[in-house]
């Protein structure tokens, strides 16, 4: 609401009364107070949002490899190979080794495939190494130990809070 005042001139003079611009003044005020703090909580949010994202294309991607590696594997082993210590599932065909490893410090989950002519290296995706020293396990289905077993199960934990993802695969009957 604006004030209308008479000058001496026979003019008038349009304005805001104090009452006005003081209730201006403190709405302004409490929304500059609150609006940092909302912008840090939607940071927060978002990041753990894109933590979480990045965890769930990482399962999706190693879905992708996972099923069609184990099903074209003649073994199935945890030993070392194509160079890497830190082996989830080494599976072996003839004329290639395929190696997923996860880097702790990084949190690099990762698919090294090793041939006659080279390696070549797939980043599966990021998970975050506050939540979990090791998100990706291996289990030889119903087998005791992981000697060539005919069922594979890697299993994902990538949100604590949330329930583990079983992925498992199934070798083919016949080795080539």
């Amino acid at each position: 609401m604006t004030q209308r005042t008479q000058q001496p001139n026979g003019g008038e003079e349009l304005g805001f009364t104090l009452t006005e611009l003081l209730v201006t003044i403190v709405i302004v005020a409490v929304i500059g107070a609150l609006l940092p703090k909302a912008i840090v909580l939607g940071l927060r949010f978002t990041t753990g949002t894109e933590k979480r994202v990045a965890a769930t294309g990482a399962v999706g991607t190693l879905n992708r490899y996972f099923y069609g590696d184990v099903q074209s594997a003649d073994t199935v082993t945890t030993d070392p190979a194509c160079g890497a210590a830190d082996v989830i599932v080494h599976l072996s065909r003839p004329g290639a080794d395929i190696v997923y490893t996860y880097d702790r410090p990084t949190g690099a989950l990762t698919r090294l495939k090793c041939t006659g002519t080279g390696e070549v290296t797939t980043v599966l995706g990021r998970f975050d190494t506050t939540t979990s020293t090791r998100p990706v396990t291996l289990s030889c289905g119903a087998e005791t130990s992981c000697t060539s077993p005919k069922e594979v199960t890697l299993t994902v934990q990538s949100d604590p809070a949330a329930p583990p993802t079983a992925l498992t695969a199934v070798r083919r009957s016949n080795p080539s």
